[in-house]
C-alpha cells in the first residue's frame, strides 16, 4: 500500500499546517539586509532544442519574475530574458557573447538540454566564473551542456533521472503529490540557515550521474528523459552538500525504478563550491511553479544561494 499521503504518522494537511508555521516564522531574506551596492544578475532560462529532454518547465516564467522581485531586497539586480517565450527550437542566442555575459556580477542559469549555445559561448560561462563572479544553478541547470564536461565540472554534477516525477504533475491532486524530507547537512550556509536539521518540502527531486557513461553499460548514467551521456559523475570530494533526500524518513514508494533510489542511499540535492576565483550555487529544487510563488522558504533558500553566489553573504 502506498502511503502517498502520509509522513511521519501525520497526514499530508496536517503535515502542511506545519510547514506553513515554519513558513510564516522563516527569515524574509534581505528584508533587514543592508543592500548596499546592488549585483547585476543575468537569468538564463531557455528550453533546449532536438532532443527528448528539452523542454520548457512551467516554472520559468514565475521563476524569473519572482526572483527579479526578491532581488528589490535582497541586494541584486535581475535582467530576465524570458527565455521561454520564444519556445522550444525557436530562441536566438547570437546575443550571448563574453562581452555581454561580463557585464553583469553573477548568472543564475534555469535551462535545459541542448540549447543551441556554440563551444566559445559555453567556455564563456566557465571562464565568467572563474574569474571571480557568481554561477546559480536551479532545478535543471544540471541537465544540459553534456558534451562540454567542464561545465559539469563547474556545477558539479549532471542529472541522471527524476525520482518522483510521475505524481507531480498539475493534474495531480494535491493531496496525493509526493513529499520528501531532506536532511540539513549544514546549518550555517546562508541557503539553509533559516531551516531546522530537516525540510519536507513536495519537489520532483533528481538522482545523478555517478561515474561517465561507457557503452559496455549503457543504460547507466544516460539521462531520462534526454538520452543524454555524462561524461563524469558525481563526488563529494567536488562540493559542499547543503541539503540531500532522507530516505529513512520520506516514503520511497512509488519512485522511479529507474532512479534506483534506495533506503540508506546517498542522493545530494543542494550544494556550493568554488570555481577559480568564482563561486557556485546549486538546488535541484524548483520543478513546481507553485514553488516560487507560494513558498516563502523556498525564497529563503533561493535568494540566500544567490547572495552567497554573489559574495554578498558568507
Amino acid at each position: 500500500m502506498r502511503h502517498v499521503i502520509r509522513l511521519f504518522g501525520l497526514p499530508l494537511l496536517t503535515l502542511a499546517l506545519i510547514v506553513s508555521v515554519i513558513v510564516g516564522n522563516a527569515p524574509r531574506v534581505g528584508a533587514q539586509q543592508d543592500t548596499g551596492s546592488r549585483k547585476k544578475v543575468l537569468f538564463f532560462s531557455y528550453p533546449g532544442v532536438g532532443a527528448p529532454g528539452s523542454h520548457g518547465h512551467a516554472s520559468l516564467k514565475p521563476a524569473e519574475e519572482q526572483s527579479a522581485e526578491w532581488g528589490k531586497t535582497s541586494g541584486f539586480e535581475v535582467t530576465a530574458l524570458k527565455g521561454y517565450e520564444p519556445g522550444v527550437g525557436k530562441q536566438d542566442l547570437s546575443f550571448f557573447t563574453p562581452s555581454y555575459l561580463n557585464q553583469f556580477d553573477g548568472l543564475i542559469m534555469m535551462a535545459n538540454g541542448d540549447i543551441g549555445l556554440t563551444a566559445v559561448q559555453k567556455k564563456a560561462i566557465v571562464d565568467f566564473v572563474r574569474s571571480g563572479k557568481g554561477f546559480i544553478g536551479i532545478h535543471c541547470a544540471t541537465v544540459m551542456m553534456y558534451d562540454f564536461p567542464e561545465y559539469g565540472e563547474m556545477l558539479g554534477a549532471y542529472y541522471f533521472n527524476s525520482i518522483f516525477t510521475p505524481l507531480l504533475g498539475p493534474s495531480v491532486p494535491v493531496n496525493q503529490r509526493r513529499l520528501g524530507v531532506l536532511k540539513v547537512e549544514d546549518a550555517k550556509h546562508p541557503a539553509t540557515r533559516m531551516l531546522g536539521s530537516s525540510w519536507p518540502v513536495v519537489e520532483e527531486f533528481y538522482t545523478f550521474a555517478t561515474a561517465p557513461w561507457t557503452a559496455s553499460a549503457p543504460e547507466l548514467n544516460i539521462s531520462q528523459p534526454g538520452n543524454f551521456k555524462a561524461p563524469m559523475g558525481f563526488s563529494r570530494d567536488r562540493v559542499h552538500v547543503l541539503l540531500s533526500l532522507d530516505t529513512e524518513h520520506t516514503d520511497l514508494d512509488g519512485a522511479s525504478p529507474r532512479a534506483r533510489v534506495r533506503k540508506g542511499g546517498d542522493y545530494p540535492q543542494s550544494w556550493w563550491r568554488y570555481w577559480g576565483e568564482g563561486r557556485v550555487f546549486y538546488t535541484s529544487l524548483g520543478h513546481l511553479a507553485e514553488t516560487f510563488t507560494n513558498d516563502s522558504v523556498f525564497r529563503a533558500h533561493l535568494t540566500g544561494g544567490i547572495r552567497w553566489a554573489l559574495g554578498l553573504e558568507n
